[in-house]
């Protein structure tokens, strides 16, 4: 290879050589790799571009000597939370180019520091900051970092909703964070009647797009209106889902999975439980209304009745007169 030896003052061949360094640190001694090149003119070694590493990699042993947050455990932290080195100063409420000093090599105060050893291995005080700082930074960095943030918490919380929520993602292949909310919601309205448990106890918002699993859309509203990779997303080996479970969500799919999001949302707007929590709201209006599991119970017996259901594969007969009253609506709606 060729780099500039600083004793030929020229650009020269070279090789390339790793070896322990030693550093002394109040009485202590410290130990890092140390990178150099050897010049094949002079013989001499020089360092040309390693010189920043060989600073930084020194100073990162001293930090953990000292307890000092290192380099490492920073990037994870922006790795961890989807989020920037700029955007995470202004979170934290830092200066907006310190998160990017401290990765360049300087040492963080005291205090800086111990507050980012607090946030590494805790996402609900970094959400605290995130929430209490998020008109500092832009939307989607809020919505990025929030939705890395929230599918930390649900993983270690073995939160079953969220892994119904990624089987769907990875069994559906082409599904939006819309379409998702929606299949949800008629997944875990059917299931309690036809099982007599419970899929998931949460309860969904009346939100004026339809149902809406507050948690789940915060993992994942950051894709907005395009299809959420699963292979981006946060996930565990095992989805703590039954083999019934399972089974019964590719029916789901089969059954809701077929149609668009705009489509999903129109037929959720036709069910009783999102229809009775928006009573005296305007057709645009905001609302965090909460959707009660009783109101979901009382709606899919109602319809298991009505339509005779003797097993899930009948609830196909209910999508189907579901869909095409919503594909009217919504052809009446364009043709006013």
């Amino acid at each position: 290879m060729r780099k500039f030896c600083e004793h030929c003052l020229k650009e020269v061949n070279c090789t390339y050589g790793e070896r322990q360094k030693e550093l002394e640190y109040l009485n202590q001694k410290v130990k890092f790799l140390e990178k150099y090149y050897i010049c094949n003119n002079c013989e001499n070694e020089f360092y040309d571009d390693l010189y920043d590493y060989n600073i930084k990699a020194g100073n990162n042993e001293l930090r953990k000597l000292s307890g000092t947050i290192t380099i490492d455990e920073i990037k994870e932290i922006t790795q961890k939370y989807n989020i920037g080195k700029k955007p995470l100063s202004l979170v934290l409420g830092l200066g907006e180019i310190t998160i990017t000093r401290y990765l360049d090599g300087q040492n963080p105060t005291k205090e800086n520091s111990e507050l980012l050893k607090n946030i590494l291995n805790n996402p609900l005080l970094y959400e605290i900051y995130l929430e209490a700082n998020k008109y500092k930074i832009t939307k989607i960095a809020y919505k990025k970092s929030l939705g890395k943030t929230k599918q930390i918490e649900m993983n270690e919380d073995k939160s079953k909703i969220y892994n119904i929520a990624l089987y769907l993602i990875n069994k559906a292949k082409e599904i939006d964070s819309l379409s998702l909310q929606k299949i949800l919601y008629f997944s875990l309205g059917f299931f309690s009647i036809f099982y007599k448990r419970k899929l998931a106890n949460v309860e969904a918002e009346s939100w004026k797009y339809g149902p809406v699993y507050k948690d789940v859309y915060e993992c994942f509203s950051y894709y907005e209106y395009k299809k959420i990779d699963y292979n981006e997303l946060l996930t565990n080996k095992e989805l703590y889902l039954t083999k019934e479970e399972k089974s019964y969500l590719d029916t789901m799919l089969e059954f809701f999975g077929c149609y668009s999001g705009s489509i999903l949302r129109e037929m959720t707007h036709l069910t009783d439980p999102w229809l009775n929590t928006r009573t005296g709201l305007k057709e645009d209006e905001s609302s965090n209304r909460i959707i009660t599991i009783k109101d979901m119970d009382t709606y899919f017996e109602k319809i298991y009745k009505e339509y005779n259901m003797k097993s899930i594969k009948d609830i196909k007969k209910y999508s189907d007169d579901l869909f095409k009253e919503a594909q009217r609506n919504l052809f009446n709606r364009k043709n006013k």
